[in-house]
């Protein structure tokens, strides 16, 4: 078999290099391109096999070598000398095996002295910055909470009570506990939804990027990619973040209506009020966080493998802190999941005036849901089928490898807010029939929530089951079959959650998920599941840019990885360690964004909205 002869990954340990020659080394990665030659019968073999979208190409090869410097000629062509013998050893080893020529081209040299590179050297203005804020906040954090609880303790804070309250911990955790949503009854489940979606996102982030690491066991790897099931967990995968849009517009429908009889409510200054409230909420941590990556968060790194996972905050900053930067610089972003950010505020400003002209023009507004539920059915279709890409993000091991966001659905499909709007509109169709029936009774009944909950999931089910069916690589000409499936399905995202929001919120008695969903874990984990998302990228791709050596990939998702875990566990005493690796990964990156998050809640986002949002106009709970 070609998997077998040919590794797609060959490293020397750089560890074990640094030890050995700590003074005087050079680590190097290179990628060997095999030359084709139709005559050989070999060749022909690894052409086929690595034109299959879900397969490594074996026409290539990365390598990673250790280099002694005193052992090789010391002159100003180092690094080509490197380069020569990297070339001579890889053509001669490809040529020993298939008899085919090949060229190599380093692309990453690490010497002793980048290897020792002090993380605390100061670079800029920006690293001093972060320093100089980092610093502030915890001051104000230490000094606010010693004023609160010893009250003839005064020193720099101002005695005003709303600065003390606003960074006090004695009086920020306990907000923790509290429910917030007293004029939402019926709603305490959207914390479980939000704190459960949170987490899967993590956990998907946190596993998904250990497929562009080098790895020992590709073959196994590609086994999982063919299983018939692999495209549905890429569905739910991709699709998952649509439920965040779902909660986002149905809040903002059920707040402005709320506040439906004030006589602000179709001015500019209600639609002033509402856009600066949303950015004092969300922009004091964005910006901290976005000011980490362009400052420390390229340090962090280690050995010559984590160089693969790149950052453009340093001179993309500016698209975030605009909202644009799903749009602007697309491929090359300030931290990559923050795509979802741009966005959300973008249909956060359209949604909220398209509540206005329902509620400033009640007859006209039967027109404008109609309008966007054409607009939630038609536009995916269209875009999809213009730009020719595939219905959802298939997968594609090329694009994975490289970056995800250079697939062409990603960029056309899956980050802009227009293609994107369609869920957030049945979020807020769903959150006006709640406002309607929030105090009937009978509403279970009156809007047939159960037959709606079981069509609507059914018709769930089978869309993201049909991906089975979908091409396994990019279709030639556009396809009106796969444009349809493909809006259908995004569609399907967005109605049967909106379906189970009010299934859950009006049946009585509540039903067990409900329950669940209502507990208090849930409720104190939702308060910054915000953080949360903000502070992932820069944890997950700090852990793997810390990793000097292959890997052993045994599981596509956490939950399969646990269970070979158990069953190696039942079965020996002793399990290797690298069957626990993936495990550790997640816990290790799980426990270091929870902790984090929690910090930026409460020291930085918490605070400075308690002290400047008080008279939020509608906002009684943070969307993610």
């Amino acid at each position: 078999m070609i998997e077998a002869l040919w590794d797609v990954y060959e490293y020397d340990e750089f560890d074990e290099c640094r030890r050995l020659y700590r003074d005087d080394f050079m680590f190097c990665t290179a990628n060997l391109y095999l030359y084709p030659k139709p005559s050989s019968i070999i060749w022909n073999k690894i052409q086929e096999y690595s034109q299959h979208p879900r397969h490594y190409d074996r026409r290539t090869k990365e390598v990673g070598q250790c280099f002694p410097i005193s052992l090789m000629p010391h002159n100003d062509m180092q690094y080509k000398n490197i380069s020569n013998i990297m070339e001579a050893h890889l053509s001669e080893d490809a040529w020993q095996k298939y008899k085919l020529n090949s060229s190599v081209e380093v692309m990453e040299c690490l010497s002793t002295i980048q290897s020792n590179i002090d993380f605390w050297r100061i670079n800029g203005v920006a690293d001093v910055l972060f320093i100089c804020c980092f610093i502030a906040i915890i001051l104000m954090v230490l000094l606010a909470t010693a004023q609160d609880k010893i009250k003839s303790f005064y020193i720099l804070i101002p005695a005003a009570s709303s600065v003390v309250k606003a960074f006090s911990l004695a009086h920020n955790i306990p907000k923790l506990m509290q429910r917030n949503r007293k004029s939402m009854p019926k709603l305490d489940h959207l914390d479980g939804i939000r704190t459960i979606v949170t987490m899967i996102i993590l956990l998907s982030h946190s596993s998904i990027p250990l497929i562009k690491m080098p790895l020992q066991n590709v073959a196994q790897i590609e086994m999982q990619f063919d299983n018939p099931l692999f495209s549905v967990a890429m569905a739910v995968n991709t699709y998952m973040v649509q439920l965040f849009f779902v909660l986002g517009g149905f809040l903002l429908a059920v707040t402005i209506l709320d506040h439906k009889h004030t006589n602000k409510i179709g001015t500019l200054q209600f639609l002033w009020m509402r856009i600066k409230h949303r950015l004092i909420r969300i922009l004091p941590p964005y910006l901290f966080v976005i000011l980490f990556h362009a400052s420390w968060y390229p340090k962090l790194i280690d050995g010559p493998i984590g160089y693969r996972f790149k950052d453009y905050c340093v001179k993309n900053w500016w698209t975030n802190i605009l909202f644009l930067n799903n749009y602007i610089h697309p491929k090359e972003p300030c931290i990559q999941f923050a795509w979802y950010l741009g966005a959300d505020f973008q249909l956060y400003l359209i949604g909220t005036i398209l509540m206005i002209l329902i509620i400033r023009n009640p007859n006209q507004a039967k027109i404008i849901y109609i309008t966007m539920v054409l607009f939630a059915l038609s536009i995916p279709a269209i875009t999809i089928y213009v730009n020719k890409t595939d219905a959802t993000v298939i997968f594609i091991l090329r694009y994975i490898l490289q970056e995800i966001r250079t697939l062409p659905y990603y960029i056309k499909v899956y980050i802009p807010f227009e293609t994107n709007a369609g869920n957030y509109f049945f979020g807020m169709l769903a959150g006006n029939v709640y406002f309607i029936y929030k105090n009937n009774d009978m509403a279970f009944e009156r809007l047939n929530l159960n037959m709606l909950f079981l069509s609507g999931g059914g018709f769930f089910v089978m869309m993201n089951f049909l991906t089975i069916l979908l091409p396994e690589d990019h279709l030639v000409c556009p396809s009106i079959v796969l444009a349809i499936f493909g809006t259908l399905l995004k569609c399907a995202w967005g109605v049967f959650p909106s379906i189970l929001i009010l299934y859950l919120a009006f049946k009585n008695p509540p039903s067990r998920l409900s329950s669940i969903l209502c507990h208090p874990l849930f409720g104190f984990l939702s308060k910054f599941s915000f953080t949360i998302y903000l502070v992932q990228y820069g944890v997950v791709y700090t852990v793997y840019r810390h990793v000097t050596y292959t890997l052993m990939y045994n599981s596509f998702t956490i939950v399969s990885a646990c269970l070979e875990c158990l069953s190696k566990i039942q079965r020996f005493s002793n399990p290797n360690a690298q069957i626990l690796f993936q495990l550790y990964f997640t816990v290790l990156i799980t426990s270091i964004t929870l902790s984090i998050a929690f910090l930026l809640h409460t020291c930085l986002e918490l605070p400075l909205h308690s002290l400047f949002g008080r008279n939020d106009p509608g906002q009684r709970h943070k969307q993610q």
